[in-house]
């Protein structure tokens, strides 16, 4: 640890105990300028947010953050000026590092990959709303709505859910999210379905299709995915998507919607749910991991009951 900078080791120090229960966590978030720096078991995925290149300095830290958790090779992505050029593309990685490998969080195992978007493939914050699906799932019908790499879905499988339905437009992210369910034998208990979330939501009224459980993670922002549909934005899209969603979902069903969206606070999010017509808690939000003393977490979350 001699070779990493007094902020770096104050950071693992605190992180201490879950270093020692958790392969996948978040090891730097806002202790050091412009970086941030996860775990995905043996890769450290570092984000950048600088437009000047990173030092040799910075990679020999990274090196040194390796050495110290144990793990064997690190990638670091560039995230600056995303809104501006959402095709450019800033990568530099260890020697040697893979850019496809498995991560494990409890006991289920993901593929991680380096060549996709701004994330491996798993987001570390919804670590434990993950567990708490997990662990309120248990003979629930579910219905995970922008499904990603189907983490959500997994985590309800793996507790018990009688049917797991993964939905996002992205087919790209449906095929991963079906390896991730075959890589850990829930493939019969899940299904994916290439559809706009709002979309989807129509469908069901029309047949009336119930769920005792619903998931919604959107993004902060999407334009359209093709022709009549609108562009998403949260903040004046997520309320009537969530009043949509509850039609679908059966009496004493539960609703977890979530957002990292950066334009509003906790208070302002649970504002534009309270008028849903349905009793609204706050989530437990990301783990200890993430927390800083001086600043709201950016990531929101709120538990709704039917």
């Amino acid at each position: 640890m001699s070779e990493l900078p007094a902020d770096w080791q104050s950071a693992l120090r605190r992180r201490q105990a879950l270093l020692t229960d958790e392969r996948c966590l978040r090891l730097l978030h806002r202790e050091v300028p412009s970086l941030r720096c996860d775990r995905f078991d043996t890769v450290c995925w570092a984000y950048w947010y600088s437009e000047a290149d990173p030092s040799d300095e910075i990679r020999s830290h990274l090196d040194a953050l390796c050495e110290a958790v144990g793990v064997h090779h690190w990638h670091l992505h560039g995230m600056s000026d995303r809104g501006k050029d959402p095709q450019r593309r800033r990568h530099w990685s260890s020697s040697e590092a893979p850019v496809e490998w498995r991560a494990t969080e409890a006991d289920l195992c993901f593929v991680m990959r380096a060549d996709r978007g701004q994330s491996p493939g798993l987001f570390l914050d919804q670590r434990i709303h993950r567990r708490w699906v997990r662990e309120h799932a248990s003979g629930r019908r579910v219905a995970n709505l922008f499904s990603y790499t189907g983490a959500f879905g997994l985590a309800a499988a793996s507790g018990g859910a009688t049917q797991v339905e993964q939905i996002d437009v992205s087919r790209s992210y449906l095929d991963w999210s079906a390896e991730n369910a075959q890589l850990n034998e829930l493939s019969g208990q899940t299904t994916e379905a290439r559809v706009d979330a709002g979309l989807f939501l129509q469908g069901c009224r029309k047949r009336n299709r119930q769920f005792d459980a619903i998931i919604c993670d959107p993004p902060s922002f999407a334009r359209a995915s093709r022709r009549g549909t609108a562009t998403w934005r949260v903040v004046d899209d997520l309320p009537r998507l969530v009043e949509m969603a509850l039609e679908s979902l059966t009496e004493g069903g539960w609703m977890l919607v979530t957002s990292n969206h950066e334009g509003w606070s906790q208070t302002q999010m649970a504002d534009g749910l309270a008028k849903v017509g349905a009793r609204v808690e706050p989530a437990a939000g990301p783990g200890g991991d993430f927390e800083t003393a001086e600043d709201e977490s950016l990531l929101k979350g709120f538990i709704l009951w039917r």
